[in-house]
């Protein structure tokens, strides 16, 4: 099986890990989308705080309220990180 069509697999059986650069104002929305269509997400962003706060199931997106954050969190499928290396972890990466 080609890389490619291992790829399409895992998108297509939701066992993908999405990795998303940017936790902002786009990329946490869009971390979101993905978490409630069945993805697992793991977000890097360079703020400390923004990691922090996310970790800790807070939202610092007015669009994005707290409770769904903190339900990706405690479901493990929303995690952030200030680590560039573990997005090595990813499957795909999306750049917000």
């Amino acid at each position: 099986m080609s890389e490619y069509d291992s790829l399409l697999s895992k998108i297509e059986t939701k066992s993908a890990v999405i990795g998303i650069v940017g936790l902002g104002y786009v990329g946490l929305p869009l971390a979101i989308a993905f978490v409630e269509a069945g993805f697992q997400v793991l977000g890097f962003d360079v703020n400390d705080s923004v990691v922090d706060g996310l970790s800790k199931g807070h939202s610092h997106i007015g669009d994005v309220p707290a409770d769904t954050v903190e339900r990706a969190v405690e479901a493990g499928f929303l995690s952030a990180t200030t680590d560039f290396a573990r997005l090595a972890d990813s499957d795909v990466v999306v750049i917000c």
